[in-house]
């Protein structure tokens, strides 16, 4: 037997969001996926290198705002422009994913296709990565299933949603794949710690491996007015008037979670769950960032010309070239300064950042976005 072709996947990086929570690091013109958040090179660096431990760029596809392609491209001049899809304005993971599905099944005819976030998310373990998409893969190509891959829980971790799975299906590679239960979303501190103690909840990563053609049928089960968008968008491709019928079509697309939408509703039965060991974190606001990277709680994450005097459970990021950063005595804080904004903030209220966001909207601040 011929070992499997791996190549045949094809893997979609959704790069789209504008992380807001992450301000003032994260900006419109330049959200955190394409920052230094974490090391030397953006998060969309990070995830590009990973996928290329296993897999050919050429495979690689990349969908984003008309806004960002000059940072795809900059940040990753390999990439080929004709894997990078345009989306005319941001409508939510259900259209982003739709987009994918019925592009992609146009191209190839059905292609097996991995969507990964990971162009926000830290993994640590590039191995375990590779290892599971491919495993995913051939799981996947043998069954018609949609595979989910998830992670073990290290903490009780209230920021994430969570995935139940039951008994036990197939085991290879090392690899054990589990019947899928349901999804929960974010739950509180007490409940999370039952889930980090209990073998049958998984922190919900959002990496999923699935045919286009499965996927499609799940919008046109779900959500009709958006399949019959995403057909029209289908018969253009390719043609003289695909800008066009995008412009028109994409916009009316409902503006919804792929989970809420889709995945919450499908036949259980229909998907299963890979748990990987991935190092895996969705670095989606500073308070995250400063419980991913510290040793313990009472660690400070410090980046950047900084000075520190007896602080504690801190974040202290200075991302400002001309300019250095003391501070004395701080206590659970976080503190970001680049050229032209300082955020000074209880790392227990970093959701309300995105209050400031509004703010600097309604006050015509637009240079500080």
């Amino acid at each position: 037997m011929l070992p499997p072709n791996h190549n045949d996947l094809k893997i979609v990086l959704f790069c789209g969001g504008s992380g807001t929570r992450m301000w003032p690091a994260s900006r419109r013109d330049k959200p955190k996926q394409f920052q230094p958040l974490v090391g030397d090179i953006s998060m969309f660096q990070q995830a590009v290198n990973r996928i290329k431990k296993g897999f050919p760029l050429k495979d690689v596809f990349v969908i984003t705002g008309r806004q960002y392609v000059g940072l795809v491209v900059q940040q990753e001049p390999d990439l080929s422009l004709e894997n990078v899809i345009i989306e005319p304005e941001m409508r939510d993971t259900l259209a982003a994913v739709g987009y994918a599905a019925a592009v992609l099944d146009k191209k190839f005819n059905n292609p097996i296709v991995a969507s990964l976030w990971a162009a926000d998310h830290l993994v640590k373990n590039d191995d375990e990565f590779i290892k599971s998409l491919k495993s995913a893969y051939e799981f996947a190509k043998d069954s018609g299933k949609m595979v989910s891959i998830d992670v073990r829980p290290t903490y009780p971790n209230i920021h994430v949603g969570y995935i139940k799975i039951g008994k036990m299906i197939k085991k290879t590679n090392g690899q054990a794949f589990f019947e899928y239960i349901k999804q929960i979303e974010k739950p509180d501190l007490s409940t999370a710690k039952k889930y980090a103690a209990s073998w049958e909840y998984l922190w919900h990563a959002g990496y999923k491996v699935w045919h286009t053609q499965k996927m499609l049928a799940q919008f046109k089960k779900f959500t009709p007015k958006v399949f019959e968008g995403l057909l029209k968008i289908q018969k253009a491709w390719g043609t003289d008037s695909q800008d066009e019928v995008v412009r028109k079509v994409y916009p009316g697309f409902e503006k919804q979670s792929v989970d809420y939408a889709l995945f919450e509703k499908m036949d259980p039965s229909d998907v299963v769950v890979l748990p990987a060991d991935l190092g895996w974190s969705d670095i989606g606001a500073w308070n995250v960032l400063k419980e991913e990277l510290s040793r313990s709680q009472q660690d400070n994450v410090i980046s950047g010309d900084v000075i520190d005097i007896d602080s504690e459970d801190s974040l202290i990021y200075n991302k400002s070239e001309n300019k250095v950063v003391a501070t004395i005595g701080l206590k659970g804080l976080i503190v970001v300064d680049t050229a032209d904004g300082l955020l000074v903030c209880d790392k227990n209220k970093i959701s309300d950042v995105k209050k400031v966001v509004e703010k600097l909207k309604e006050s015509k601040k637009e240079k500080f976005l």
